[in-house]
């Protein structure tokens, strides 16, 4: 089979389940992936005939994506940050409004600070931080060895140092030293919102990192508050990324917690994502 024929393949295949659009940047993630092929190669060079090992496996990415498994998992990597980060379905796969998270805190020029992200889960933005802040100490929490190894690896194939550490916040370690900056992305959907979400998120990405009771929305802010009242140094920073349904629950919340200087921030779809506070 020649890249075209696989491309021609590929689209009839899907096309009446993936956008055009998306499909043909689908294609080209792909080839890239399984054949080292960049778009220009294959303009250039459509009827390279593909090898039979690779051929199998683009194959099989038809049939993962026909299951609406999404195309990070069928990569098994994506990009965030112009970094790249390897993905399994034991961590979320990192979106464009966590990005935006990231950016707030590296455009607030944090240098020389002790950092925690809780939750790390791929370790994206652990990993992000320690790549673009001068001489922080970034930590990571998560709640699995496996969830670990992969933020590990992803800081090892970005040439960085994070302390990725087995820790659960709801339940949280002892801590030697207090942390000047405090980061994360917790779990934030509710139950009955998940008929919202989309199959290749409610079936594929794993559950404990997205949703929330119903009955208690907060209850991983409520953690993480509680935890950086003790552990945040005065004056120290705390940035979140929130359901947009409940930024004014979060803002009252963060208040009541004796936190100041709040500010809550849209994301590139105008949804009140992101919430910066100060503690006393």
């Amino acid at each position: 089979m020649t890249l075209l024929e696989f491309n021609n393949l590929f689209k009839s295949k899907l096309i009446a389940r993936i956008d055009k659009n998306e499909l043909d940047e689908f294609f080209f993630w792909l080839i890239d992936h399984f054949c080292n092929c960049s778009r220009m190669d294959y303009i250039l060079n459509s009827s390279t005939k593909i090898p039979k090992t690779q051929e199998q496996n683009l194959k099989n990415s038809i049939d993962s994506l026909l299951n609406e498994m999404p195309i990070q998992y069928v990569i098994g990597e994506t990009n965030f940050m112009n970094l790249i980060f390897k993905l399994n379905n034991s961590v979320l796969i990192p979106r464009p409004e966590t990005e935006e998270l990231v950016r707030w805190i590296i455009n607030d020029e944090h240098t020389n600070k002790n950092i925690l992200d809780i939750g790390t889960g791929s370790g994206c933005i652990a990993v992000s931080l320690s790549k673009n802040l001068n001489n922080c100490k970034v930590t990571g929490w998560d709640i699995s060895e496996d969830i670990i190894k992969i933020a590990n690896h992803n800081a090892t194939l970005n040439n960085v140092t994070v302390e990725f550490e087995l820790s659960d916040i709801t339940k949280p370690k002892l801590v030697d030293n207090k942390y000047d900056v405090i980061v994360s992305n917790p779990p934030y959907v509710t139950i009955k919102e998940k008929k919202f979400i989309s199959n290749n998120v409610k079936f594929f990405e794993p559950y404990t990192a997205l949703f929330v009771e119903d009955d208690d929305p907060l209850y991983f802010y409520k953690k993480i508050f509680d935890f950086s009242n003790t552990n945040l140094k005065p004056n120290g920073f705390l940035y979140l990324e929130i359901n947009e349904n409940f930024s004014k629950e979060v803002i009252k919340l963060l208040k009541d917690k004796g936190f100041y200087d709040i500010k809550l921030k849209n994301d590139f779809r105008s949804k009140n994502r992101m919430i910066k506070a100060v503690k006393k």
